[in-house]
């Protein structure tokens, strides 16, 4: 399912205005949630910031689990849950997921951002729990490229 995701949910062409507009959408979602989030994108070329929003009482500890989480996704070469499902799949423990290096946050909220087969940037949101952080990146990108993508019921987080 995620590598579906990851396949529907691709740009023709994605710049610093995109950028501007992805992470605009996924910071307007935030009213329809109980609780607050980050939202950051990277240009993975160089590692810059093109995109970093914070909620007002979200502050360093939000951005540090975000960039976890996007470091998870670089080190997966997919979406940051990835690690975690990956070891669920295999019928091992999530403690093996926890003990990876302390700077991968292999929870859900990172999503790599590819046109094409060319991976240019990642978006992560952070501040949410039980898989809100990845509906909030599907929801954005659905919304800004006009597709659907498939969905799970799983509850990871």
């Amino acid at each position: 399912m995620l590598l579906e995701q990851e396949r529907v949910l691709r740009y023709e062409s994605f710049d610093a205005v995109r950028a501007l507009e992805l992470g605009t959408i996924a910071a307007r979602l935030a009213p329809e949630y109980d609780e607050t989030y980050t939202v950051t994108i990277t240009r993975e070329s160089d590692a810059a910031t093109w995109f970093q929003w914070l909620a007002d009482d979200k502050g360093e500890r939000n951005l540090m689990f975000a960039a976890g989480k996007r470091n998870a996704t670089v080190a997966a070469g997919h979406a940051s849950p990835w690690p975690q499902l990956e070891v669920l799949a295999n019928g091992r423990s999530l403690d093996e997921v926890w003990a990876k290096v302390p700077d991968e946050v292999a929870s859900c909220g990172a999503f790599p951002i590819r046109v094409g087969d060319e991976w240019v940037a990642t978006l992560a949101v952070s501040g949410l729990h039980n898989g809100l952080d990845h509906e909030v990146v599907l929801r954005s990108l659905e919304q800004a490229l006009g597709k659907k993508a498939p969905r799970w019921d799983a509850d990871v987080a």
